[in-house]
């Protein structure tokens, strides 16, 4: 299914239909979530289905991403999605046994991670429609930051193989976030980021679901809970 739809990505975007190519980012979200149900049906975390369903939305909207209200809309909903994602993982990943030379690390890292995720928004400040988009750009970056940092506390809590997918995952819808601006607002390299953002999107959506899929011990399944 991730060779299907990264063949009908690229055939798209070579066409010049961009449009469906946007389209289709929103389609590979939906196609990951009917595997899920389907492999999962009741058993499915609510919390990572509405991720997927609020991240393929938001997707979707893209389409009109160029008005200011709906790319707006988009922008809000895709950082909703990830506060999702956050609020899954929020309770499973702790500071226990981490020690004080890992934390003084893990500090270091999300700082500069921060650092750079606010400068490369702080160099789309011209390129944003309006104010209210470049708040939710940054509204985003932070989310982004914060589920990083969790994914690795979660990752070093359990260590285990489902943790380490699901860091991955997680790593790789950040990176996804980060080459799919870089295309759009072309800060160079032609299509090339197009291209990785969406091999990214792809394979994080695909391990997204391999995580919720994999036997997990009961202690290190995500929360279940949407409040």
């Amino acid at each position: 299914m991730s060779v299907l739809l990264l063949l009908a990505s690229v055939t798209v975007h070579y066409l010049g239909n961009y449009p469906v190519y946007r389209l289709l980012r929103g389609v590979i979200s939906f196609t990951f979530l009917a595997i899920l149900f389907s492999y999962h049906k009741k058993n499915t975390n609510p919390l990572l289905a509405t991720f997927l369903i609020l991240y393929g939305t938001s997707s979707v909207i893209t389409i009109w991403y160029e008005n200011a209200t709906l790319g707006f809309i988009s922008l809000i909903l895709n950082f909703i999605a990830y506060l999702f994602l956050i609020r899954a993982v929020w309770l499973k990943a702790t500071f226990k046994n981490l020690g004080i030379a890992l934390t003084l690390v893990f500090i270091v890292l999300i700082i500069i991670n921060a650092y750079l995720l606010y400068e490369f928004i702080t160099m789309m400040r011209d390129f944003a429609n309006g104010g209210l988009n470049y708040a939710s750009m940054l509204l985003g970056a932070m989310a982004l930051v914060v589920v990083s940092f969790l994914a690795l506390l979660y990752n070093h809590t359990y260590n285990s193989k489902p943790s380490l997918v699901f860091t991955i995952a997680v790593f790789m819808f950040v990176f996804a976030e980060i080459f799919r601006a870089i295309g759009y607002y072309g800060f160079g390299f032609d299509n090339i980021p197009v291209y990785i953002a969406r091999i990214l999107l792809i394979l994080g959506s695909g391990m997204i679901v391999h995580f919720a899929l994999m036997p997990k011990k009961n202690n290190e399944s995500l929360s279940c809970k949407l409040l």
